[in-house]
């Protein structure tokens, strides 16, 4: 990945011609990534009947990254036949070899300068599935769309409990998602979905001490395995639940935190306003602008602005999107009035601070 951009197409195909992957006449590529479950066959062994099955189909060459099996498959007339080929492939590893596993495989590309997204593409497609079997680049669209929904319904159902009164009901909503039948994933998905909104409710620092108690700093290099990863994320998210009940108690407080919680989570409204989060928390607005400064160090206005201010900058650092995209998504939908109030609060306008 770190080469990607540095060879010319000659290069690469005389690079995988002498490692043993004729390509001349080859036109159309895909890479598919095949992810064995459990530590059953040794990966070597199962690449060499990767090849093995796409012999008659297409050229083809494997390499081994963990428990995961890279292949670039190459054909003079494109790829129509894969398909049938995978589905084998996948039948002789499940039946032959005992062992279960997921496929993952790219959009086709004509250029081999785009194998390492290819590789990526592969990957992603392979945890999108729910099971063994065979995703496509295509259908992981579609299943992503429906992913993104029932992301938003857990995030939604998260920030109901974590900030509800029953301790026990969030329990019982744990139990149901990190029970026997939750898999490594699906654990990690809980992860990232309790960190968005412990965030929100309690701030980064305190959330790093959330993580750093609970042991999940860093769960992919931890070593966990299933069960006790799925126990530390429920022990994070009651402990969250713990901290934010504190935090009620001392009432204004609680009523601050929550402004400042919508502001972090919908800056990107052009509607929020300091009279529709009042009227959402159920108090007057002079009433919040007063304890929002004296509490939260500022006015509801300034501090909304200030989080719109800093997601722009991080947009533009990271590149890729255009001025007036990165004015959408922190609420202006006039890019004009957007690069006024940038340039009014760090000094230079946004096409100016981008490129230095």
């Amino acid at each position: 990945d770190s080469y990607e951009g540095s060879f010319t197409e000659e290069e690469l195909r005389s690079s995988l011609e002498n490692c043993g992957l004729p390509l001349s006449g080859a036109g159309t590529f895909a890479v598919f990534a095949v992810c064995l479950e459990g530590e059953g066959i040794l990966p070597q062994s199962a690449a060499q009947t990767v090849d093995k099955c796409l012999r008659d189909t297409c050229r083809s060459g494997s390499f081994v990254s963990g428990r995961r099996i890279f292949t670039l498959a190459a054909s003079e007339d494109g790829l129509a036949n894969l398909n049938g080929a995978l589905d084998e492939l996948s039948y002789v590893i499940r039946r032959m070899l005992g062992q279960n596993c997921t496929i993952g495989v790219s959009v086709p590309f004509t250029e081999l300068s785009r194998a390492a997204a290819a590789c990526r593409e592969a990957v992603d497609c392979a945890r999108m599935a729910d099971g063994p079997g065979i995703v496509q680049m295509g259908e992981m669209e579609s299943r992503a769309g429906s992913r993104m929904q029932g992301e938003k319904r857990q995030a939604e159902a998260f920030d109901r409990l974590l900030f509800g009164e029953n301790r026990e009901a969030l329990e019982k909503y744990l139990i149901s998602l990190l029970g026997p039948q939750a898999s490594e994933m699906q654990a990690l998905q809980v992860l990232v979905t309790a960190q968005g909104v412990l965030r929100a409710a309690l701030g980064e620092e305190a959330l790093a001490e959330l993580l750093q108690r609970s042991g999940l700093t860093d769960p992919l290099s931890a070593g966990l395995d299933r069960e006790s990863l799925c126990r530390r994320v429920s022990d994070l998210c009651l402990t969250g639940f713990d901290r934010i009940s504190l935090q009620k108690k001392s009432g204004i407080s609680v009523l601050v935190d929550r402004a400042l919680w919508i502001i972090r989570r919908r800056y990107m409204d052009e509607t929020l306003s300091l009279l529709s989060v009042s009227e959402e928390l159920h108090v007057s607005p002079n009433y919040l602008s007063a304890n929002m400064k004296k509490y939260a160090g500022d006015t509801f206005l300034n501090l909304l602005i200030k989080q719109r201010m800093e997601a722009a900058y991080t947009y533009l650092q990271a590149g890729g999107m255009k001025i007036g995209e990165i004015a959408r998504k922190c609420g202006y939908s006039d890019q004009h009035y957007f690069s006024f109030c940038f340039k009014k609060y760090y000094g230079v306008s946004p096409a100016r601070m981008r490129k230095s």
